[in-house]
């Protein structure tokens, strides 16, 4: 089983296995896919890590050692590759080989630069109208053809600009790069609880509830 943790997921293992109280489920859920599944760490977590977008400037980077143990005994010694070379690679179809690399590094963050200021453009637009225009920039801005990574995009960031009663967040923009470079392949997506709501067959939020469900089911199996 192929399984992603978002940062969130990721960094209450770290803490847990820190010794911080309030993040038991989520060392109970370490424990269940020890073993059972391959989730790999990403240039996503690595800007995330370094570059959080919350929180203090002096705080960056202390999960660092305990998410290096998490994936460690995670990864199976699999990365997530860029989003580049993924979206570059499925031009020949989905692979999964397409995905993991055995080469990664926890000094490389994710490059987002090619996107900014899209979702601002978005902002507001009717749900057809900014899909159209997400699609035309994405191809535009990487050079892609219309791979499985830009559809994913564009759709995402069309939901997240429509959305007129959410408040758009800081990690939109990094969460939906994120989705788009690893739905595809994933067995399971552990996210938060909005991008489950748009992509909702294979994934699971962070709920404590939800995370003890899910224990229960790799147990299960």
């Amino acid at each position: 089983m192929l399984v992603y943790l978002d940062q969130n997921h990721a960094s209450r293992m770290a803490k847990h296995l820190l010794g911080q109280r309030g993040h038991e489920v989520f060392g109970r859920l370490f424990l269940a896919l020890k073993g059972r599944a391959i989730a790999p760490p990403s240039p996503f977590h690595v800007l995330e890590t370094l570059f959080p977008q919350r929180g203090p400037e002096e705080k960056a980077g202390y999960l660092l050692p305990a998410l290096k143990e998490v994936f460690a005994a995670l990864s199976g010694g699999y990365w997530v590759r860029p989003w580049q070379e993924v979206a570059a690679r499925q031009r020949r179809g989905l692979h999964r080989e397409d995905l993991l690399s055995q080469e990664g590094s926890w000094e490389t963050p994710a490059d987002l630069s090619p996107f900014k200021g899209l979702p601002e453009a978005l902002r507001g637009l009717p749900y057809g109208e900014a899909h159209a225009l997400a699609l035309k920039e994405i191809r535009e801005r990487t050079g892609l053809e219309e791979v499985p990574f830009v559809r994913l995009l564009a759709r995402l960031l069309a939901r997240m600009a429509s959305d007129l009663q959410r408040k758009p967040r800081p990690s939109d923009l990094l969460d939906a790069v994120m989705a788009a470079t690893v739905y595809p392949y994933v067995d399971l997506l552990l996210t938060d609880r909005y991008l489950r709501g748009l992509l909702p067959e294979k994934s699971v939020g962070g709920r404590r509830k939800e995370v003890e469900a899910l224990v229960r089911r790799l147990e299960g199996e």
